[in-house]
Parts: structure tokens; C-alpha cells; sequence
């Protein structure tokens, strides 16, 4: 049974609507995993151009007591960890030297006992970085959602110890791509697209060097753009030619990759994305995996702003999946602010919908 994720003063807000006066509810961290602002500080002008320069999409204001109530699929210690050492471990292989796969396949096993502890929280990743720090961030991201969607499909524990090294590895290949390539803030000529699309052979040549990691998991990187209509690559494979831990895989690399800000563009609404991938079910991703991850990631985060279509403006602060949203409104349709906020479940008034997130 999912339990409600309630936030009642938590908001995430992003950096270009930020005010100074704002309370910081979590604190804020450099791509080397250092404190740049701890939860509590009051925002300054200064302290917000410095999030606009470093390219920091959003952060989360309120208070920081509330903060520490939000439920997490992993702790923020763990997501530091996995984030330092696929950096470490991409910038050694980048520059020459080879993968050390113990540490990375100690953080894994705690994000894998994480997440299953964790198992009645439905995911909303708003993971916030910064636009250099993608890669990283990515690969920890889609590696929980990764994760989550092999326990609700009742994979055993090396099962999905396997395939939580396969995800968090699965970019391997794209230290083999040039600077230039990778972190183009525009769009790739045919020849560069050619270039970033060996990433997943490169990968598969790294991986299978690696006498510790299984065949399976070393797939995932050579197969997680393979697409079920054939339509994708390195292979043009199909269907169940496509390994499972690939599918999976390819599910939770196309969500957090169109939900992340990077340096061509910016990301688009969990709703969004959902959408989309709800659009190529069956066509390009695996139906069943689909239909997994769309039960368990809410496309409204706890602390996010919405319109309804009734013109009210509230803020969702609690959810049991994606039908079931608990909003509390805080504006009528005029723009009034109510003296009373209300709180309303959606699925429980006919025609009550989001329409906006603010």
C-alpha cells in the first residue's frame, strides 16, 4: 500500500524565481560534492547570481525541519558517494586508466538496500545539478529508477545487483567522446551524431574488459538505445533481442534525460516526459517496463506549484501515484489568495486536473 508523501512548506523553486528573503530548506552542493550553501541560510541577491552562474536549475526553500520529513528512495549521502565515484571512476578511465570496480559496486549495493527498503515511496527525482555534472548525476539517477523497476518485477538480489551495475555504468562509453561533442551547446552535425552514437560500443569494450562484472551487466551499455521497433542503435535490434536489464535500462534513460537541464536546452516537466514515454510504449520501449515505471514515478513532485484547470493555483503536497495527487490550493481562479487554504484529492472531483506546473 502507498503511503502519502506530504510537504507542507517545502517548494521547489527555480533559480531565475528566486527572491532574496527565501530560506534554503536543503542544502546545496558543488559538483565536487562540497557545500556551497547549507540548508537554513537566507538568501542574498549575491548568493542567487551565484546559483544563476553555476547553472543551477532549482533549489528547494522552506523550512528546513520540514525538509528532513521528505521521504527519500536514497539519502542524500549515498546519491554524494555514487556521484563522486562515477565521476572518479569516468575521468580515470577518460584519461587512460582502468576501471576500479569495487568501490562503485559497494555504493551500488547500498543504493540497491536503499531502494528496497524504501520500496512503498513512489519516486518524484528532481535531482538538481549542475549542467556539468549530467553524466553524473545521470548515471546515479538511472540507476535507482533502474533499480526500483527490477523489484516490481521481482528480480532476486544478484539479479538486481547486476543489473544496478549495468545502469550506473551504462554511459561508460561516452569518455571515449571528445569535449567538443559531448558538451556542444547545440545541435550535433551528422558526423558528431555518428561520433556520439559509438558511446555504446565503446562502453561494451570497457565493460567486457572488466572480469567482475557479468556479461548482462556489460550489455546494458552496448544495448541501452536499442529501441523494440528496431529503429535504434548500434544493432537495429528488436524485441526480446534486446536484453531486459537493457529495456529497463532504456525506460530511466529516457526519463531522466528529458527531465534534466543540460547545456543545449532545458528540461521539460516529469508530466512531459511521462507523456512522451507513455506515446512510445510498444513502438520504441518496452510495454511492460513502461507500464511499470508509470506506476511508480509521480509527475508531480511533493513542493511543486500547479494550475488547475478550474484556474486555482495550489501546490501538490502529497501523492499515491500518479492518479491519485493531494493539492493544497491557495489562490482562486481570479488570482485571490484564499484567507483558507483547501485541501482537495483530485481523483476524488470529477474534472479536477492539473493543467500548469508554475
Amino acid at each position: 500500500m502507498l503511503l502519502w508523501q506530504e510537504v507542507i512548506v517545502i517548494k521547489i523553486v527555480r533559480v531565475e524565481n528566486l527572491e532574496a528573503g527565501m530560506q534554503l530548506a536543503q542544502a546545496v552542493y558543488s559538483a565536487e560534492g562540497k557545500i556551497l550553501l547549507n540548508a537554513g541560510v537566507i538568501l542574498k541577491d549575491a548568493y542567487i547570481a551565484r546559483l544563476k552562474a553555476l547553472g543551477f536549475p532549482a533549489v528547494y526553500v522552506g523550512d528546513p525541519k520540514e525538509a528532513e520529513a521528505i521521504p527519500e528512495v536514497i539519502s542524500s549521502n549515498t546519491r554524494r558517494r555514487a556521484i563522486t565515484l562515477v565521476r572518479e571512476s569516468f575521468t580515470e578511465i577518460k584519461f587512460g586508466g582502468t576501471l576500479n570496480l569495487q568501490p562503485i559496486q559497494e555504493v551500488v549495493n547500498t543504493i540497491v538496500d536503499e531502494v528496497v527498503l524504501s520500496r512503498e515511496v513512489t519516486i518524484a527525482l528532481t535531482d538538481i545539478r549542475r549542467h556539468d555534472d549530467y553524466t553524473f548525476g545521470h548515471s546515479v539517477n538511472v540507476c535507482v529508477l533502474s533499480v526500483m523497476m527490477g523489484i516490481a518485477l521481482e528480480l532476486d538480489g544478484l539479479t538486481l545487483r547486476e543489473l544496478a551495475m549495468g545502469a550506473m555504468l551504462h554511459d561508460v562509453g561516452k569518455t571515449r567522446i571528445p569535449d567538443q561533442i559531448l558538451l556542444k551547446p547545440a545541435r550535433l552535425t551528422p558526423s558528431e551524431w555518428q561520433e556520439m552514437q559509438q558511446h555504446t560500443r565503446y562502453g561494451f569494450e570497457v565493460l567486457r574488459g572488466c572480469a567482475e562484472l557479468s556479461t548482462r551487466a556489460a550489455h546494458v551499455a552496448y544495448q541501452h538505445h536499442e529501441r523494440m521497433n528496431g529503429a535504434g542503435y548500434p544493432r537495429g535490434l528488436e524485441d526480446d533481442g534486446i536484453h531486459l536489464f537493457a529495456r529497463i535500462v532504456a525506460v530511466a534513460d529516457t526519463y531522466d534525460a528529458m527531465t534534466s537541464d543540460r547545456v543545449y536546452r532545458k528540461g521539460v516537466t516529469p508530466f512531459e516526459a511521462l507523456k512522451t514515454i507513455k506515446s512510445s510504449r510498444t513502438r520504441d520501449l518496452d510495454p511492460g517496463v513502461v507500464d511499470i515505471f508509470l506506476a511508480n514515478v509521480v509527475p508531480y513532485p511533493p513542493g511543486c506549484k500547479v494550475r488547475l484547470d478550474s484556474g486555482e493555483v495550489g501546490m501538490v503536497i502529497g501523492s499515491k501515484g500518479q492518479d491519485s495527487l493531494l493539492v493544497k490550493v491557495e489562490y482562486d481562479a481570479l488570482g485571490r489568495q484564499l484567507r483558507k487554504p483547501t485541501e482537495i484529492e483530485l481523483r476524488r472531483h470529477a474534472g479536477r486536473r492539473i493543467t500548469q506546473v508554475l
